[in-house]
């Protein structure tokens, strides 16, 4: 196949999977906090159920990525994924809408990702070998992008109605599959070449790969931060952000969707800026120092008191966190052999994803008895020490990356 046309139709298969998901991120909280009026516990209970499928279960992704046709997987994930919105969307027609129905939706969901990521973070070493940050920063946007026009279209539920919502949430998921169906040439050169066999049963080839990278002075402190950023950052952006926004500014879907959006405006300004740079030559300091960024857009979050100044804070905060995302996960993929990439990059995503449930139910609960202003400072403010420490014990001699990353 073309490379080129192998580019293009490896990025409309990610949108067409990532624009649903920014239906669903300002949906979800919608149905929750303003539709059902639950709690921000409630909130962070079914963050928790659309991430823990990623725990259990993205490892067993990442090694079915490294052993099948990943575009195969791709094209039945997509397929997969827009039944649990007609689902929903049919229970809420019925007028049938619980916080069970909720969660049972967002299990399906976490369960449909956790196969579906690995395989397409697998597939992009190999479509952006040639300059592979770019592919991964480019990449990126896309994500972000394709979230946007997600979010854009969640902030009409009050005007269109979730039943509407979720119908496009199916449709534009099942036109994935055919952008899925169009990479098959080049994911089975994948498969007819080796690079995705492995002889190793199950359980010995993901331990292998967990091995893998927790012997690298590389990708171990790397994965380390990208968990705690999971689980500070994600738990605010998936809990905090739509709480704050109802218990300071009454926020509706509306306004729920500006906040995504001046998240996600952030990072994909940013995102442009590093692909026309040409990337950082230095990633590991520059994730670090956009991790202590953000924190710091946190506590100017906390701080503001009209909604146009906490709409720009989290734009800020988006800007950290393109740094943040690119960089990481462009250390992950330099680093990673080929025979073990979709592993490596499911633990990868294993620690992005994985901290978010217990930090959307830890800062979800801290929201109801301290407030969701204060949860923000708490956020900062055990990310600063994580760094603190972290920079500590490199100065002690531990943990020493690769030099060519520092």
């Amino acid at each position: 196949m073309n490379p080129s046309k192998s580019y293009l139709w490896y990025m409309l298969c990610l949108v067409c999977f990532v624009a649903p998901l920014g239906i669903q991120t300002v949906l979800l909280p919608w149905l929750i906090v303003v539709e059902m009026q639950e709690t921000g516990a409630r909130l962070g209970l079914a963050q928790f159920a659309l991430q823990v499928p990623a725990i259990v279960l993205i490892l067993a992704g990442g090694l079915l990525a490294d052993r099948f046709d990943r575009a195969k997987i791709l094209w039945v994930c997509h397929g997969l994924a827009a039944l649990p919105a007609l689902m929903l969307a049919y229970v809420i027609y019925s007028q049938a809408l619980s916080f069970q129905m909720v969660v049972i939706y967002a299990l399906a969901m976490g369960c449909v990702t956790a196969f579906a990521q690995p395989a397409r973070d697998g597939m992009l070493n190999q479509i952006a070998s040639d300059d592979l940050q770019k592919g991964v920063t480019i990449a990126m946007g896309l994500t972000f992008g394709g979230q946007v026009v997600g979010f854009l279209l969640g902030g009409a539920a009050e005007s269109v109605g979730a039943v509407s919502l979720l119908l496009t949430q199916a449709a534009v998921m099942a036109c994935g599959m055919i952008f899925a169906f169009k990479l098959m040439p080049t994911s089975r050169l994948a498969v007819e070449t080796g690079a995705l066999s492995d002889s190793s049963g199950a359980g010995g080839a993901i331990l292998e790969g967990l091995q893998l990278v927790f012997t690298s002075n590389l990708m171990r402190p790397v994965i380390f931060l990208v968990f705690c950023m999971s689980l500070l950052y994600g738990g605010a952006y998936m809990v905090l952000v739509p709480v704050v926004a109802r218990e300071v500014y009454g926020a509706g879907a509306t306004e729920i969707a500006q906040c995504f959006v001046a998240f996600v405006g952030g990072t994909i300004l940013v995102t442009g800026l590093l692909v026309k740079i040409g990337g950082l030559s230095n990633p590991l300091m520059g994730f670090q120092l956009a991790l202590l960024g953000g924190g710091l857009c946190l506590i100017l979050a906390s701080w503001v008191n009209q909604f146009e100044y906490f709409l720009g804070a989290l734009a800020l905060w988006g800007m950290c966190g393109a740094v943040a995302m690119s960089m990481s996960r462009t250390l992950i993929q330099q680093a990673a052999p080929e025979a073990y990439r979709s592993r490596v990059l499911a633990i990868f995503s294993l620690a992005n994803m994985g901290g978010m449930p217990m930090g959307a139910v830890l800062l979800g609960a801290l929201s109801v008895s301290m407030g969701g202003e204060f949860a923000l400072w708490v956020a900062a403010a055990c990310m600063a020490g994580v760094l603190l420490m972290f920079r500590l014990i490199r100065v002690l001699g531990y943990w020493a990356p690769d030099e060519r990353a520092l």
